[in-house]
């Protein structure tokens, strides 16, 4: 049964996201002002892109630059599934340039890379979760930093100073806003970096993301309520957690046990 959903996220800059499942019509040539960036789920893709005609099988990576004309048609009897998301080369650079023009450009149509596609996967679920902003967009930058390095080919200017005293201003903000729904673009420009920059150097000085250092500290204040008797629930709301279901996944992962079986240890 054909099926599309398409999400707009205007925490992500405008992102635009969309999910055919089993498309039969074809898409004639046209271009988008932003990437498309596409992962073949099931069955098989063939377009046109760059003067010739290119052909995506199951879990490969379909890439097209902004303002590149392309066209797209189902190749397989059996059913087809693709997801992808349309990144604007503005979002590239206010992700990743750190002040500079740095949206890349893709020279293969098709690629074949397990752990692109794997990261792909990761942010398409990630980004159809109920969760922080700052999740969606480290997510996200994750994504569009590994393309740039093994498919665009970008270097980075990394010569910032103070970044030792940048990143302790960047924990304290975090710690004294622990419960609020931080956003990883306000984060950056408290210290003045680019949010992939940001990252990068925040997880080189404390080894965790800001996202991961945020969900780290959330989890040490739930576990002291746990210790004193609150509930699951009380605590999951207490410390910014959306839902207990989301708590339980991070707590699990951090511990190894649920917050129940922790309480009740306890």
């Amino acid at each position: 049964m054909q099926h599309s959903k398409f999400s707009f996220h205007r925490e992500l800059g405008g992102l635009e996201v969309l999910h055919n499942i089993d498309k039969q019509e074809d898409f004639g040539r046209h271009s988008h002002s932003g990437y498309t960036l596409a992962l073949v789920d099931s069955g098989a893709q063939r377009f046109y892109r760059s003067g010739g005609e290119h052909l995506a099988s199951q879990h490969s990576v379909i890439l097209i630059n902004a303002e590149q004309v392309h066209d797209c048609r189902k190749a397989s009897k059996d059913k087809s599934s693709y997801r992808s998301l349309y990144p604007t080369p503005e979002l590239f650079n206010q992700f990743l340039g750190d002040g500079k023009a740095i949206a890349p450009f893709f020279h293969d149509a098709v690629v074949h890379d397990r752990a692109l596609a794997a990261l792909m996967d990761t942010t398409f679920n990630v980004l159809e979760c109920d969760t922080s902003v700052l999740e969606k967009q480290s997510q996200l930058i994750a994504l569009l930093s590994y393309l740039s390095n093994k498919q665009g080919k970008v270097t980075f200017d990394t010569k910032i100073p103070s970044v030792k005293q940048r990143i302790t201003t960047a924990r304290h903000f975090l710690l004294d806003n622990l419960f609020e729904d931080v956003s990883l673009d306000s984060l950056a420009s408290l210290v003045g970096m680019s949010p992939f920059y940001f990252i990068r150097v925040f997880k080189a000085h404390t080894g965790l993301t800001p996202h991961a250092f945020q969900i780290q500290h959330r989890l040490n204040h739930a576990k002291a309520l746990l210790r004193s008797g609150k509930s699951v629930s009380h605590a999951a709301l207490s410390v910014g957690f959306y839902d207990q279901s989301h708590f339980n996944r991070h707590f699990k992962k951090n511990m190894g046990i649920t917050p129940s079986q922790y309480s009740k240890a306890c």
